[in-house]
């Protein structure tokens, strides 16, 4: 059995779970939302998955198109909050560590919105994101849903709670638990892992 893990190399381990599990596959046509340099898309792209990556940064999308091969077919500049695709467009989309620099309530549902609107019935959502679960005695409430945390940063912090009823809104329903992860005090990143229900 092969040891070689540079394909996973920089790839997000809760990614890498739902990879192993199966429900996000080189089969499907998937979608990077905030795809930064590309690192979690590349192990797809490398087995022949229909990737696409949006993000805000040109020089980021540089980057991905450099790091994983692909052309400006694959690679835009694009907003969260205004995806240039069709509705139900992708099999899977990725979101990871993006959704918590909404600016406020409003531009997290947009952004929400969007990500939904482009994902096809039956489709898996797969969202890294700050959350104030399990840290609420350190961050302080700065109001529209955004929060300071101890390592001087503010970002827009949902709850457990809040998660489940956007599911709802959105008729998702949980392929497992939603996770928060406390990363020594500083902050805690949560996992929410979806699929969009059929009707």
């Amino acid at each position: 059995m092969s040891t070689d893990l540079t394909p996973f190399e920089g790839l997000d381990v809760y990614l890498f779970d739902q990879l192993v599990k199966g429900r996000i596959h080189p089969g499907m046509r998937v979608l990077d939302a905030g795809c930064g340099g590309g690192r979690n898309a590349r192990w797809l792209v490398e087995q022949g998955a229909e990737v696409h990556g949006v993000d805000r940064n040109p020089e980021a999308l540089e980057r991905a198109a450099e790091h994983l091969g692909l052309g400006p077919e694959r690679l835009q500049v694009a907003d969260l909050e205004a995806l240039p695709f069709e509705a139900a467009a992708f099999d899977a989309v990725l979101c990871c560590a993006v959704l918590h620099f909404a600016a406020d309530h409003g531009a997290f549902e947009r952004m929400l919105d969007e990500l939904v609107r482009v994902l096809r019935p039956g489709g898996v959502l797969f969202a890294r994101l700050a959350t104030r679960t399990g840290i609420e005695e350190l961050v302080r409430d700065l109001g529209r849903g955004r929060y300071a945390l101890p390592e001087d940063r503010e970002w827009y912090l949902v709850s457990e709670d809040e998660l489940l009823r956007h599911g709802e809104r959105h008729g998702l329903e949980l392929l497992e638990p939603v996770k928060a992860t406390r990363v020594q005090g500083l902050r805690a990143m949560g996992t929410w892992v979806v699929r969009k229900r059929l009707s």
